[in-house]
């Protein structure tokens, strides 16, 4: 698990250092603070060989295209000669891991290079290349910092494909969730799921806000999730409301990465306010069974009560930690929110988010 987290230089965020993380962390703060770029940036950490990660995170902000003229987007003030730098500690070895990323020009030739990658499905590439114009990403990881192990990875656009070089599946699974469940995506997730015969667990989750939920079933030839609710029919999962998606999408996540790391942007979205207290308990509950480090983001502060109420439980206790990022101009900082001042903030009606 990462205990700290540094980032420089990556889209608005110029120096932040996070300290203290837990195992369940939710990071709160202003909108444009740069909530959602810290998150990335850990999942980036989390693959720094699989640069396909680093337009996953455009195409859920709404760049569903790759463009040359995209690339300069990632670094602060679009200034591509300031490299970015991700550096985290790991909590047991307190050894401190550092990815660092640079624009790439076609001149530069690795050895080795894999062949060029299908276009991932919605992706397309746009615009003419201009001579020493940036046709890509170079990513650059160290295991340990100061070691002499180094892995470079590229992603390029050459003509109208996407070419991943060096790039490497990380030992550690990963999930990004964004705030609009992405209901087509859970084909291959749950096929996941039922293979390890946990659907049970799944459907006992869903349970918190739909009681009447007895199975869940993928059919038909687009793989579409269905739901037993007692109806003479199954129903589409997708039809049944903005809540259970959301629920379903981080069981789902958490369930398939065993021993790695959930990020989840905006964890409230679609959740009713009376449901937020289960899906916290289940998120500490499956971080502890299954060894899973959780990094969400929030604005509600119907949620951060939430949080807070699970924490104050002495299972989580230790579990959990709340933190505010602050932003001044181009000066960031984090301030960490322990359960007893959590409580003790929301009981004075402090502004926390």
């Amino acid at each position: 698990m990462f205990k700290s987290v540094r980032i420089k230089n990556f889209r608005a965020i110029t120096n932040l250092q996070v300290d203290g993380l837990s195992r369940v962390n939710l990071f709160v703060g202003h909108n444009a603070c740069g909530k959602t770029t810290l998150l990335e940036s850990i999942f980036f950490l989390v693959g720094p060989a699989n640069p396909h990660l680093l337009v996953r995170v455009n195409v859920s902000r709404g760049l569903a295209y790759v463009d040359n003229l995209l690339w300069p987007t990632y670094f602060h003030n679009m200034d591509m000669d300031i490299p970015i730098e991700i550096a985290g500690a790991d909590s047991e070895s307190g050894q401190e891991q550092r990815l660092l990323i640079r624009p790439r020009y076609e001149d530069y030739r690795p050895d080795g290079e894999n062949p060029a990658t299908p276009m991932p499905r919605g992706l397309a590439t746009t615009g003419p290349q201009i001579a020493g114009q940036a046709n890509g990403l170079r990513l650059e990881h160290e295991d340990v910092i100061g070691s002499e192990s180094l892995t470079v990875s590229e992603v390029v656009i050459r003509g109208d494909q996407m070419v991943l070089l060096g790039a490497k599946h990380p030992p550690v699974r990963s999930a990004f969730l964004i705030p609009i469940a992405a209901a087509g995506d859970w084909q291959e997730v749950f096929s996941e799921v039922q293979k390890r015969k946990q659907v049970p667990e799944v459907v006992d989750l869903l349970r918190e806000i739909e009681p009447q939920l007895t199975d869940l079933r993928l059919s038909g030839s687009p793989g579409l999730l269905y739901a037993d609710i007692g109806a003479p029919e199954l129903i589409p999962v997708n039809l049944m409301g903005g809540g259970i998606t959301r629920f379903l999408s981080v069981a789902l996540a958490m369930l398939t990465c065993q021993n790695g790391v959930v990020l989840i942007d905006e964890i409230e979205n679609g959740l009713h306010h009376s449901a937020q207290r289960q899906l916290w308990d289940a998120v500490f509950n499956w971080a502890r069974k299954l060894n899973v480090q959780v990094f969400a983001s929030t604005h509600s502060m119907e949620c951060i009560r939430a949080f807070s109420d699970a924490t104050e439980a002495e299972l989580f206790s230790r579990d959990g930690k709340l933190l505010r990022i602050e932003r001044k101009g181009d000066d960031f900082r984090s301030v960490e929110y322990g359960p007893g001042s959590l409580a003790e903030s929301l009981e004075s009606n402090w502004e926390v988010r």
